[in-house]
């Protein structure tokens, strides 16, 4: 007897080289270049708020309970076989048999590195280039627990052909055959590094006094990273896209060495064309390489409010805090046929909530000053999601490491 099984392992983390930053109005002196590098890594991603707001871990959140119900709907066969078994005896046997819970374990690790090569055109307007490198590793296995089929052995074993091979399934051994019938790639465990989206971005400062400033950034995310891959459960696939994000912040000195920095941005997704397995309907968790199809994907865009708050401790030193609020629309999609498009978006909408913390440490100030050899400011970042919607739990540990000439 074959057992189909439904299984999902997708990730919705967002690798992006300004994404954790603590946004300032900082722009750099006309024709000065500042190359700078980037180290981050990203934890936490094993886990999930979902979308009633509950953090699980994606063990759980992606388990598949096998009792007799869910056999029955995924299996005529298992039907048969639990009908079969409810003609034994006054008890139900057949409603009370199960083959336990598949357990999709995970352990993913992000961690990325980005050089990045900023200059100022003029005092006002600065513009910068990042290239992400991503390393991602991840690893995979499937468990079978809690079921209660040694007792069904024990007490049907050897009736018929079709009941002992049902009564000898491995839900592991069983979903890596289902997915390689459906033409999925195997869950191996994943180790690799590859270019993510390059980013182009634009400061442009509007005004400046000795006490606020306010200014417009432009990012524009280019589809350099791996393309979408319709076959493979494992995979990010968060590359490959384009975007424009538009912020504006306005900073205000409020005395003590205390700088407040609210902002604002608005992520808009252009929308492209890629292949996608289209269910049949809600059941239809795994759709087979027949359903794939050309369509048409508008990622929800993104709005973010917040804003940070930073305390010069010295000429050298720079405390930061921040917070926002993230809300993105849910995805849009369109094809040729009558498929059921709409189910390709469910649980795209997301919410977020965001904390962050930044130390720094700039020489710029001493190197004037002559007591510096170099020009440069070296920061220390940490973010976390702290709560959300249909989001995976992201914490960001970033160095920064910025020079000038």
């Amino acid at each position: 007897m074959r057992i189909f099984l439904a299984i999902s392992v997708f990730y919705t983390i967002m690798v992006s080289v300004c994404a954790h930053a603590l946004t300032s109005t900082s722009t750099l002196p006309a024709n000065i270049n500042s190359p700078s590098f980037r180290f981050g890594s990203i934890d936490g991603i094993d886990q999930k708020y979902t979308e009633d707001g509950r953090l699980m871990k994606l063990g759980d959140y992606r388990s598949v309970v096998f009792d007799s119900a869910t056999l029955s709907r995924y299996n005529p066969d298992a039907k048969r076989l639990v009908d079969a078994l409810n003609r034994f005896g006054a008890h139900k046997l057949g409603d009370d048999f199960n083959l336990g819970v598949l357990r999709v374990d995970t352990k993913p690790q992000v961690k990325y590195f980005a050089p990045i090569f900023a200059r100022g055109i003029t005092k006002q307007w600065t513009l910068g280039v990042g290239l992400p490198v991503v390393s991602y590793k991840n690893d995979i296995s499937l468990s079978q627990q809690f079921s209660n089929i040694e007792y069904y052995r024990s007490q049907f074993k050897g009736i018929s052909p079709e009941l002992d091979e049902a009564l000898n399934t491995d839900l592991g051994q069983a979903a890596r055959q289902t997915l390689k019938n459906k033409g999925y790639k195997d869950l191996n465990n994943r180790n690799e590094s590859f270019l993510g989206d390059i980013q182009v971005a634009s400061i442009y400062k509007f005004f400046e006094t000795a006490d606020k400033a306010l200014i417009y950034q432009a990012q524009l995310t280019l589809p350099t990273g791996p393309k979408y891959d319709a076959d493979d459960l494992a995979a990010l696939n968060i590359f490959g896209r384009t975007n424009i994000n538009n912020t504006f912040a306005f900073s205000q000195r409020l005395g003590g060495g205390f700088i407040a920095v609210p902002y604002a941005s608005y992520i808009f997704n252009i929308p492209d064309d890629i292949t996608m397995r289209v269910p049949l309907d809600a059941d239809d968790s795994l759709p087979d390489a027949s359903s794939k199809e050309n369509v048409t994907r508008h990622i929800g865009n993104t709005a973010t409010v917040g804003g940070n708050l930073f305390y010069e401790a010295s000429d050298s030193w720079t405390l930061g805090a921040g917070y926002d609020i993230n809300a993105k629309e849910a995805d849009q999609f369109k094809g040729s046929k009558n498929s059921r498009y709409d189910l390709l978006a469910t649980n795209t909408r997301t919410q977020f909530q965001r904390v962050k913390g930044e130390i720094s440490y700039s020489s710029v100030k001493s190197y004037f000053k002559k007591s510096a050899v170099l020009p440069m400011i070296v920061s220390l970042e940490v973010s976390d999601v702290i709560s959300g919607v249909n989001v995976e739990r992201q914490l960001v540990q970033e160095l920064n490491v910025m020079m000038f000439f």
